[in-house]
């Protein structure tokens, strides 16, 4: 009995330290598991949605009804061109949001996936590893915390790239939708465009042309009408910002009138003057231009600000604004025209002509070409103002269209075709045999060709009855012919302004030669970039608005542009235009840089140094390699490529640079060798291999040796460190002449020594230390033999000393009666100083 309460009292003490120690680990992994918490909470990435940010999942599904219904409507027949605009506007925004969740989720799995990198490795293991198992005896057992933070940060990755695919698959839905709108407005353009009407052809057309004019009528001075009884124009009045702004914007050009005013007398055209140089004709040409087409066309578009929106404005209201429209654009059409004739023309001052027309070529063409602008201006205004709508107006108005259309065609060709005839392209320039130079020759020519077989091919669409083909091309023909003159005007004075500013003779020039340590005449290639730069610009701007002038859809122009400036993908890294071309200008800039960096320290600091010359051409070479060298590492971190990914194929290049590259990667560290130890300097006069002369600059690659010939090497710099070379000044400039002499036998030795010793010493380019020596070498069946030994001051100086030397001898041993044989050796090459 006693043993059994004793053996229940046991087991009730053991129950209870079993309890303690349930208690006790319950206590430990509560421990652990806040010990582990701000870690697992650090390592969460995809954060919840922030204060009035709508989850994922509620965007994905809001883009998705969206796409849904854009691509029901777009199924929908006879879209008008708003609809489709609104339509675009939404699958675009659609795309970019899409898009930029994309974006934001790949930044939250690389996030991921970095913190998940450690976890994924085994312990002495390789990354990526599956976890060590817990029964393995071999290994440390991870903790409980770790696997489920591991599995936690797995399951995020997964959640995310989820993300990421919904977002791309929104985003390629939306391109599909966006390429079908755009397939939907050419089509309706085409068949806007290509649609037959009435031909005038058929007397029928011209009968009916009273209902028609009756109509347009009618609609014209009803909406008049509306338009005065409903304020819009006299609401613009009370507007305050508005007002404001028109305030500013008057004061505006007046001030630049005035300025204008000032400039024009200071640079003005006179008669007198014989032959203006370039750069006045260009100054006076920019001057008339803005004169004459900037200002004009700022007050008519100050002016047409304050008409409200054709397309926001109401139905009724649309055929008066509309014209007004027109007339306000067909004047700015006709101020352009005529102030570009007028100020590259000049026809009543032909010295100040800018562009190569003769004085008879250059009054034609300029009337000729106002004539044309100014019956484009009138013909289409008036169809504006009685088709209503362009190109052919409402069906109601189909007859007086197509007599319109043929009208305005007819004048085209009636216009327009003077004005390419031969007469009106003749050049200042005349051949050899007396007669005018056309300008541009044959391929001039044949465009001027080319465009009088379109104006009769419009003509003959019209006459078909397809007027809204004949006015669209007319209009697109016009902006194009316009377009391309403007672009060939601003080539020609961006091209001659440019070089004319860079010449050596203008303050530019001279600036740009001085700051860049250029000598005054030098060529720079600078003036050729710009011009090679605006050529491009120039070329991209047409390439976007003439297939735009000619009915391709401007929105997909731009959609593909942007696409085009989104860049490229190589690996994991997209460059783009953009970023290539920030890249360029911070190489060019940082070039630009070391070498007024260089110029400031080779023209102003080193000289103030006590240092020798070689020293300060060392340290200029350095600079400039050091320079080039951040400027490529500044222009590659541009483009953001990561330096550990460049060292990865550098290092796998190395094969191919240790093959194919060899002898250029030995050259050019052996030329860095060269400016580091300074075995040679520029300025000494060296032998290496079969060439001998003055070095006169060492490359990276190569080093440039002069002959005594003038003659330029070209030497390897490997080959001065794996050949022999001599160099005559490479402690100083001391060097030494061995002149041999053989006189007759009988002739006093010590007399002859003693002639030797006195040349040497009237001798300005010998030095008295080390003293000349002169040795009595044998006595052979010619003669006896001596050799002088002497040291010149500077190596440059030899012939000059030793042909002194050689007249001062002849002239002493003559005086002395002492005769030389008949054999004398010849002289040996300068030594070097001896130490």
């Amino acid at each position: 009995m006693a043993w059994h309460i004793a053996r229940c009292r046991m087991m009730d003490t053991l129950s209870g330290v079993a309890s303690m120690r349930f208690f006790l680990r319950v206590a430990l992994v509560a421990l652990l598991w806040l010990a582990w918490w701000p870690a697992i909470t650090l390592g969460q990435v995809t954060p919840e949605p922030k204060k009035g940010e709508r989850p994922f999942a509620q965007m994905a599904e809001t883009w998705t009804r969206t796409l849904d219904r854009v691509a029901q409507e777009t199924g929908r027949p006879n879209l008008i061109d708003a609809e489709i605009e609104r339509l675009r506007e939404e699958t675009t925004e659609t795309r970019q949001a899409a898009a930029k969740a994309a974006a934001q989720a790949r930044d939250e799995a690389t996030a991921l996936r970095a913190l998940l990198a450690p976890l994924e490795a085994q312990p002495g293991g390789t990354q990526g590893a599956k976890p060590p198992d817990s029964g393995t005896t071999d290994q440390t057992p991870e903790s409980e915390a770790i696997k489920a933070q591991r599995d936690r940060l797995r399951s995020d990755v997964a959640l995310v790239d989820a993300r990421v695919k919904q977002a791309e698959l929104i985003v390629a839905r939306a391109d599909q939708l966006v390429a079908q709108l755009t397939k939907v407005r050419s089509d309706r353009f085409a068949r806007t465009v290509l649609k037959r009407g009435p031909s005038p052809l058929v007397p029928s057309t011209w009968l009916g042309l009273g209902p028609d004019i009756q109509f347009a009528w009618t609609t014209q001075m009803a909406s008049w009408h509306a338009l005065a009884e409903s304020g819009v124009l006299t609401a613009a009045l009370h507007d305050a910002e508005r007002r404001s702004n028109t305030i500013v914007s008057v004061i505006g050009l007046t001030l630049a009138w005035l300025g204008l005013v000032w400039l024009r007398r200071y640079f003005k055209r006179s008669v007198t003057t014989s032959e203006p140089s370039y750069r006045d004709r260009a100054i006076a040409a920019v001057l008339d231009g803005i004169g004459m087409v900037a200002l004009p066309v700022l007050a008519v578009l100050l002016a047409l600000s304050w008409l409200p929106s054709v397309e926001t404005s109401p139905e009724p209201l649309r055929p008066a604004l509309a014209t007004l429209v027109s007339i306000a654009q067909n004047v700015n059409f006709f101020l352009i025209v005529y102030g570009l004739s007028e100020a590259s023309l000049t026809p009543t001052r032909p010295t100040w002509r800018l562009l190569p027309f003769s004085a008879d070529s250059a009054r034609v063409f300029c009337g000729r070409i106002q004539r044309l602008a100014g019956f484009v201006s009138i013909a289409v205004t008036v169809a504006t103002f009685w088709l209503l709508e362009l190109p052919t107006g409402p069906a109601e108005v189909a007859r007086l269209a197509s007599v319109i259309g043929l009208i305005v065609a007819a004048g085209l060709l009636i216009f327009g075709q003077p004005t390419l005839r031969s007469n009106a392209w003749q050049s200042s320039e005349t051949t050899d045999s007396g007669a005018p130079r056309l300008i541009g020759d044959y391929p001039w020519l044949l465009g001027r060709l080319a465009l009088s077989v379109t104006l009769i091919a419009i003509v003959a669409t019209a006459l078909l009855g397809y007027t809204a083909l004949a006015v669209h091309a007319s209009g697109a023909l016009l902006s194009s012919a316009l377009i391309i003159v403007i672009a060939m005007v601003l080539h020609a004075l961006v091209h001659d302004v440019v070089y004319a500013a860079s010449a050596p003779e203008t303050p530019p020039g001279r600036w740009i030669r001085r700051v860049f340590g250029l000598a005054p005449d030098a060529a720079i290639h600078g003036p050729f970039l710009i011009v090679v730069l605006v050529d491009l610009v120039l070329l991209a701007g047409l390439a976007v608005i003439l297939p735009v002038v000619w009915g391709a859809d401007p929105d997909d122009i731009g959609d593909k542009a942007r696409r085009l400036m989104e860049g490229f993908s190589i690996g994991q890294h997209r460059i783009s235009p953009i970023d290539i071309v920030i890249a360029i200008g911070l190489f060019v800039a940082a070039i630009t840089l070391v070498r007024v960096a260089r110029r400031a320290l080779r023209d102003r600091f080193l000289p103030s140094l006590n240092m020798q010359d070689d020293i300060r051409l060392t340290i200029d070479s350095m600079v400039s390699y050091v320079g080039f060298v951040i400027a490529l590492l500044l222009a590659i971190s541009a483009l953001g490529i990561d330096f550990t990914n460049l060292a990865l194929i550098v290092g796998a290049l190395s094969v191919g640079i240790g093959l194919g590259l060899q002898n250029l990667a030995n050259n050019t560290i052996s030329g860095v060798v060269l400016l580091l130890e300074r075995p040679i300097k520029v300025g000494d006069r060296v032998i290496v291999g079969k060439h001998e002369g003055i070095v006169r600059r060492i490359n990276v690659r190569a080093t440039e040796v002069e002959t005594g010939q003038r003659a330029m090497v070209i030497v390897p710099n490997s080959e001065f460190l794996q050949s022999a070379v001599v160099n005559w000044t490479y402690a100083d400039n001391v060097g030494r002449i061995d002149l041999p002499i053989t006189v007759v036998h009988g002739s006093d030795p010590e007399k002859v020594e003693a002639i030797l010793r006195q040349a040497t010493e009237s001798n300005p380019h010998i030095v008295g230390v080390p003293r000349p020596v002169v040795m009595f070498k044998t006595i052979t069946t010619l003669g006896l033999d001596f050799e002088l030994r002497a040291h010149v001051d500077n190596v440059a100086n030899t012939v000059t000393a030793q042909n002194t030397l050689n007249r001062t001898i002849i002239a002493s041993l003559a005086e002395a009666g002492i005769d030389l044989a008949t054999s004398p050796q010849l002289p040996q090459r300068p030594a070097p100083a001896a130490s």
